[in-house]
């Protein structure tokens, strides 16, 4: 009896903590930003091949673009790339992954492979298919080149981070909440996304997705989430949301597609008449043994 009071007043500890704080959205549940505390299983792994295309909308031609894409693209333009995520058990609770992105376009005398991560995910509470679910995530992005910082596809030093993890499942419907910091460091050297204003070092964002199952092997999702701006001469957040489709031809395949708009505000998600920035993507999920 103590024990389960123990657990207990854990688990209500971790969920005022994710409340109370902010989340980094990074690659996840594919195409949604926010991660589920769910783990390949040991011994299984999991590949995620995806595209995104992110365009930017001024109403006033000349700014610069937005800060916030999802994709760590801080550049100015259209940007298209093809994130990859690798992903292997360890335990049945535990799972590390890997993930490059490579950037059809914005081009330039660069590689156009940036945003190399490295990741481990801790299921420490949870069966990761029912009732609550707990789990944290280490990460490192390495350095990008000079010139890769410059067009906004990385940044040229070091990045760590982690994210907190607490998912709810229900036979028909999930709730994911996340939290996480980075430390995104820039080389001050040169510019980043073509601009020389100063960047904040310390980032943080809080988000969440509920899911439902909407007919047989199909989901319907919601990701919203706010988001520190790494501009400092501009507001000091910014906030997303997303609508997704998952289709689960089988137990071992999910394909995605979703839309994304990030924006200063909340208010401004559903009209024209501010800068935002938008994020198609599709792809595909493929466990095996």
């Amino acid at each position: 009896m103590k024990k389960s009071l123990i657990n207990y007043l854990v688990k209500i500890h971790f969920i005022l903590i994710l409340l109370l704080a902010t989340a980094l959205p990074t690659w996840a549940y594919s195409p949604l930003n926010t991660d589920d505390a769910g783990t390949v299983g040991k011994g299984k792994n999991q590949v995620e091949q995806y595209f995104f295309i992110i365009s930017q909308y001024d109403p006033n031609p000349g700014a610069e673009g937005a800060d916030s894409s999802g994709e760590d693209y801080r550049g100015i333009g259209t940007a298209r790339g093809f994130p990859f995520i690798y992903s292997r058990g360890l335990s049945d609770n535990l799972e590390i992954n890997f993930s490059p992105t490579y950037y059809a376009s914005p081009a330039g005398s660069f590689s156009s492979f940036s945003n190399y991560t490295l990741a481990m995910k801790w299921r420490f509470d949870g069966d990761g298919e029912t009732g609550w679910n707990f789990a944290i995530k280490p990460l490192v992005i390495l350095p990008a080149s000079q010139d890769q910082q410059i067009y906004g596809v990385g940044n040229a030093q070091l990045n760590a981070g982690l994210t907190g993890i607490a998912s709810r499942y229900w036979e028909q419907a999930e709730l994911h909440i996340n939290m996480s910091y980075m430390r995104a460091p820039y080389n001050s050297n040169y510019a980043v996304g073509f601009t020389q204003d100063p960047n904040r070092t310390n980032l943080y964002a809080f988000s969440v997705a509920p899911v439902w199952v909407i007919a047989p092997a199909v989901k319907f999702a919601m990701d919203v989430g706010i988001n520190t701006n790494p501009n400092e001469s501009e507001q000091s957040l910014t906030t997303y949301a997303m609508l997704a489709l998952i289709y689960s031809p089988s137990k071992d395949i999910d394909i995605g597609i979703a839309y994304q708009r990030n924006t200063p505000n909340f208010g401004a998600l559903l009209t024209g008449d501010t800068a935002y920035t938008s994020r198609f993507q599709s792809g595909i999920t493929w466990r095996f043994d």
